[in-house]
């Protein structure tokens, strides 16, 4: 008599429980997992001096998969143009143009300005002197300035790049990151040894421009996650000729954010561009994608909005870790100890079946809850896996020979 479909179901299922759980409690299982771990330490803490994998290493500590999400899957296709932020292009503009951008724009009511120059020296003194009144004039512009980390543990701070005084304001615009690497958290304060705070720039226009959503981003702490919601395009973005021919409308900038920055839409042209996740080849990137003023946009958006990225503790990726590595170790156990002609096989198809999954589930997490799980761990502790356990069963093996240590393993069991 054929069985009802839920039995049969019921029966496979109950099979596939048995193969990860029937040694899972085993002493062997728990111990093996130990071993991974202990491996995990004892390969990061030997002082291997491998130059012609740097290129490797580099490139696997600038990658993340959750950049998928962004690149891939279109993360910021539904986000519509963010009308509290206008961008205005200052192209090459000298400082007398700058001065007279700002002006511009102040005579139409913005709630705050903000520029993206930085000035190391003086130029022309007719048009620094235009530019130095300009910063007086303006009490809710917010001027740039580039801040130095120095001392024996970069804990001094200097400025660089503010050398037109006059602003009622500076905060500092660079990101404390390898230019070659992928933009993905920002400083909202930085601290020195004295506790006192400064204010990166996207921190102080938010402060300037909504003191509830700087509440929050006060809150949140050091080394935020940037959820870039929006490209370019995504914002309104005013040419410099557009402005100075009076083809703007006051409403355009009246009670808003502007920010005066460097744009260019020439995906070959570097110039302040930096990497980010939306760049559109995830790995391997071959130019920087996203202009500077543009990032700072995505970092005052997401706070104004209040659409941070959870970003799961450490402790708790490691418990995660434990977890597969745990119940993977049962299931290579198993197959190693009661099918060992098919131990390989299952193994790699185990590894890779999980891998995928894995990817898969944090990508999927990111994308839908905001929220980043760091399974890198998780991944590396199945791979290490299958190869601790020929360690292991020589350890037990031995063990048992010597001191009568219980051991599912056996000499030759294979």
């Amino acid at each position: 008599m054929k069985k009802p479909l839920h039995k049969h179901i019921g029966h496979h299922a109950r099979r596939i429980h048995g193969h990860f759980t029937k040694y899972l409690y085993e002493r062997d299982t728990i111990f093996a997992t130990v071993w991974v771990f202990l491996f995990i330490v004892i390969l990061g803490s030997i002082p291997l001096n491998l130059g012609f994998l740097n290129p490797i290493k580099l490139g696997l500590k600038d990658f993340d998969f959750n950049d998928i999400s962004y690149s891939k899957l279109g993360k910021t296709k539904n986000d519509a143009l963010d009308k509290r932020i206008v961008i205005v292009n200052i192209g090459m503009a000298d400082r007398g143009g700058l001065s007279m951008f700002i002006d511009k724009v102040a005579a139409m009511g913005p709630k705050v300005m903000a520029l993206d120059a930085l000035f190391y020296e003086e130029r022309d003194p007719v048009q620094d002197s235009l530019l130095t009144e300009t910063f007086k004039r303006n009490k809710n512009l917010i001027a740039a300035r580039k801040l130095v980390l120095s001392g024996k543990d970069g804990d001094t701070v200097k400025f660089a790049g503010d050398y037109l005084k006059g602003a009622h304001e500076y905060a500092h615009v660079n990101f404390f990151n390898d230019p070659a690497t992928t933009i993905r958290y920002y400083e909202p304060f930085l601290e020195d040894y004295t506790k006192k705070e400064y204010a990166s720039f996207s921190t102080a226009i938010v402060e300037a421009y909504d003191s509830n959503a700087f509440h929050k981003l006060e809150k949140k702490g050091h080394h935020l996650l940037i959820n870039y919601t929006r490209s370019v395009h995504q914002y309104l973005v005013v040419e410099p000729e557009d402005l100075m021919a009076e083809r703007v409308d006051d409403s355009t900038f009246y009670g808003k954010i502007v920010l005066f920055g460097y744009i260019n839409n020439d995906p070959t042209n570097i110039d302040d561009k930096k990497f980010t996740p939306m760049n559109e080849r995830f790995a391997g990137k071959s130019f920087p994608d996203m202009n500077g003023i543009v990032v700072h946009a995505n970092i005052i958006s997401m706070a104004l909005d209040d659409n941070y990225i959870k970003k799961l503790p450490s402790w708790a990726n490691l418990l995660i870790a434990i977890f597969v590595c745990w119940l993977h170790m049962s299931f290579f156990v198993r197959y190693y100890l009661e099918s060992h002609i098919w131990f390989h096989l299952v193994a790699k198809i185990a590894q890779v079946a999980s891998a995928i999954f894995f990817v898969w589930l944090g990508i999927y997490l990111f994308d839908r809850y905001r929220l980043k799980v760091d399974l890198k761990m998780s991944l590396i502790v199945i791979v290490l896996a299958v190869d601790v356990i020929y360690f292991y069963e020589a350890w037990a093996v031995w063990m048992h020979k010597r001191f009568k240590y219980k051991t599912v393993f056996k000499p030759h069991n294979h």
